[in-house]
């Protein structure tokens, strides 16, 4: 970036216009006579000082003190990108699962046109999650001290590397593996004599397997990847988890809910152990080959912080 100092607002205006096409510019005045250049480059910083407001009210980001930029861009700027690009993909992820499984479904079910959830887990499946997603934004993926001590992490995250499309494709086909391996146990084990007396699995209680796993395993990837755990993330993810699947039962188990779904659904499932064991070993089996793969891929953010404390 160029940081302006007492040179005409004209020229700092023109300095954008030499660079090349696709260099990124970070403006940075205090006065008047910077308000051009900061409006001019792609990112303006305002400092607010002696010589008025009118650098502050034109940028985009404004502070008190030339040495704030330091935890500006290493700290806040490194934590905004690892975030976004975190909650962007696990959203695209989220709705790819949901849809394999209903492509998956649909084929088994000679392509009739029923859906592998009942309603209510459709129109729900967003607000339940919402808010573990949210709070993602709380998660700091790299400790403060290790950033401002270590200020070549911050290329990582300049170059893109968390967010491209090699990762989308990572996050792609880890959607279709887990859907894959949801939808194989859970019509294998609900197809077979899990229930007693002679009982047979209705639609719902497929649904509402279905969806239970697909609740536990989008918790647990949000968990992967979190790497600093706060009180109201603890919070979110317990609201997204077992919140979540104590408001599904109740609404199942309501006579209001027939029209959406059948009632007692989720008792059914219960009366069974082994359909019980379905939920934890489903989301096992999912999760299982991305934990290997995460912690045994190297990563030089970890490599950083372990060089740090030597």
């Amino acid at each position: 970036g160029i940081a302006g100092g007492g040179a005409a607002a004209w020229w700092k205006a023109l300095e954008r216009r030499v660079l090349p096409q696709r260099s990124v510019l970070c403006a940075i005045g205090d006065g008047a006579n910077d308000v051009a250049m900061i409006q001019t480059a792609h990112v303006g910083i305002g400092i607010a000082g002696r010589e008025g407001s009118h650098a502050v009210r034109a940028s985009d980001v404004s502070i008190t003190n030339f040495g704030d930029l330091t935890r500006l861009l290493l700290l806040h700027g490194s934590f905004a990108y690892q975030r976004s690009a975190v909650v962007a993909q696990i959203s695209f992820f989220k709705s790819w699962a949901f849809c394999f499984a209903q492509v998956m479904y649909s084929r088994s079910s000679g392509y009739g046109g029923t859906s592998v959830y009942d309603p209510f887990s459709i129109a729900a499946c967003n607000a339940l999650l919402f808010i573990p997603i949210t709070f993602f934004a709380l998660n700091r993926a790299v400790p403060i001290s290790t950033l401002l001590q270590r200020p070549e992490l911050y290329r990582e995250k300049a170059d893109s590397k968390l967010l491209n499309l090699s990762t989308i494709l990572t996050w792609f086909m880890r959607a279709l593996f887990q859907s894959v391996v949801t939808y194989v146990l859970v019509d294998g084990a609900l197809s077979s004599s899990l229930f007693p007396q002679g009982h047979v699995p209705s639609y719902s209680e497929v649904a509402v397997a279905s969806f239970c796993i697909f609740l536990l395993i989008q918790c647990g990837n949000l968990c992967l990847e979190t790497t600093t755990f706060t009180c109201l993330q603890l919070l979110a993810l317990a609201f997204g988890l077992v919140g979540s699947l104590m408001f599904y039962t109740l609404f199942n188990d309501s006579i209001k809910a027939q029209k959406l779904v059948d009632y007692h659904a989720v008792f059914h499932l219960c009366s069974s152990p082994t359909a019980l064991l379905l939920l934890p070993l489903a989301s096992v089996a999912a999760l299982g080959p991305v934990v290997a793969l995460k912690y045994t891929a190297p990563d030089r953010v970890a490599e950083a912080v372990a060089l740090e404390k030597v």
